[in-house]
């Protein structure tokens, strides 16, 4: 199984200087991104498990997934052995099987959107006072969608943060996406 490095695009932002509490936040695409790209395929055990040892380390990790659907109406999560919360069926939740495999280490707030439609703002701003409430009690959190890249990033501006600048480069410049990372044997 190839296994690249996991996970995509992920990112540390820097907070605006108002802001209270020690906490950090990141961004990132979804398990199986790094390692496929965007072919639609299961994805197993073993990415998901580098996705989460690639994830920054804290006793307590909270992720503020993006995950709902496609514009086809295909559920993001149709590629795991989980669930959303929000939806039926006989696999567990995603926050289920990561306790299962993980312990409690990790803390999934859901918060279902379409991909490539944006985010509506009723919900932008309930998860932006979630967001910020978790960094105000000195948490790390890391924000997911399918890439790490557009509705991670809506959700990070809307609450005055900009991308950590990459070596070298100014942090009031626009930092371009990362190049897709070659796949490893």
């Amino acid at each position: 199984m190839l296994v690249s490095d996991e996970p995509a695009n992920l990112r540390e932002w820097i907070a605006p200087a108002n802001t209270r509490g020690g906490g950090r936040l990141f961004t990132c695409g979804r398990p199986g991104r790094a390692t496929f790209g965007r072919e639609k395929r299961a994805i197993a055990d073993g990415v998901i498990d580098a996705w989460v040892k690639g994830l920054p380390q804290a006793e307590v990790l909270d992720i503020v997934s993006l995950l709902g659907k496609k514009t086809s109406g295909f559920s993001e999560f149709g590629y795991y052995p989980f669930r959303s919360a929000y939806d039926s069926g006989s696999k567990p939740t995603l926050q289920q099987w990561l306790d299962e495999r993980y312990g409690r280490r990790l803390a999934i707030h859901e918060y279902p959107t379409v991909d490539a439609q944006g985010i509506p703002r009723d919900v932008l701003d309930t998860l932006a006072r979630r967001v910020l409430d978790l960094i105000a009690k000195g948490r790390i959190v890391v924000i997911v969608d399918s890439a790490g890249a557009e509705r991670t990033a809506r959700v990070c501006e809307a609450f005055g943060y900009q991308r950590m600048p990459a070596r070298g480069q100014q942090p009031n410049k626009r930092i371009q996406p990362t190049a897709r990372r070659a796949r490893r044997g």
